[in-house]
């Protein structure tokens, strides 16, 4: 099998994502995602499986940036504080991203369900590393962490305003981990 070109990849994701951002998903067919990227179809279906995972489909480097992240955390950080920071600073790496696709989500609320898959991708790295970090904290303690963490993310998206951009999202993220480690919280 050939090894597919990051470069397309984005170039069709690009595409895909502006004439949805624009035209709304609904009213965009695969061919005109082909025409708007200048290829054949099945350069299209060679890089995607359909319309919903060009808009959902990780980046080829996405991997790699989690492995970044995830290495940038010091050894003796508290899993609960790398969570947050892991995913401020995914955000932060896949701003311009996010943005497109929370508009395009806005505008077609049933492609919610679809995004879960890169989710899941993201929060399966991110566990894997928390559990060759600290052998201590497995198990439950682990589960509730990250799951945790996870709702946090889920619960403000949406929320958040694409207008007040990346800054705007990492402030509900903060809130959301605060009210967490707030007394009204641990003590209700």
């Amino acid at each position: 099998m050939r090894q597919r070109s990051p470069e397309i990849w984005r170039s069709i994701r690009d595409s895909a994502v502006g004439l949805m951002a624009e035209r709304g998903f609904d009213a965009v067919s695969v061919d005109d995602i082909v025409a708007t990227a200048g290829i054949s179809r099945r350069t299209y279906f060679n890089y995607f499986a359909g319309k919903e995972s060009v808009l959902f489909d990780p980046d080829p480097d996405d991997p790699r940036l989690w492995a970044e992240l995830t290495g940038a955390r010091p050894p003796d950080e508290p899993l609960w504080t790398a969570l947050h920071q892991l995913i401020l600073g995914y955000t932060a790496a896949t701003a311009e991203r996010m943005i497109r696709q929370h508009r395009v989500l806005r505008a077609s609320p049933e492609l919610a369900v679809c995004s879960r898959e890169v989710c899941d991708r993201f929060w399966d790295a991110v566990r894997h590393w928390a559990l060759s970090r600290d052998a201590a904290t497995t198990g439950l303690r682990l589960d509730l962490l990250i799951n945790t963490a996870r709702t946090v993310l889920s619960t403000v998206l949406p929320r958040w305003d694409t207008e007040t951009g990346i800054a705007g999202l990492h402030r509900l993220i903060d809130e959301g981990f605060a009210l967490l480690q707030s007394p009204e919280w641990t003590t209700s």
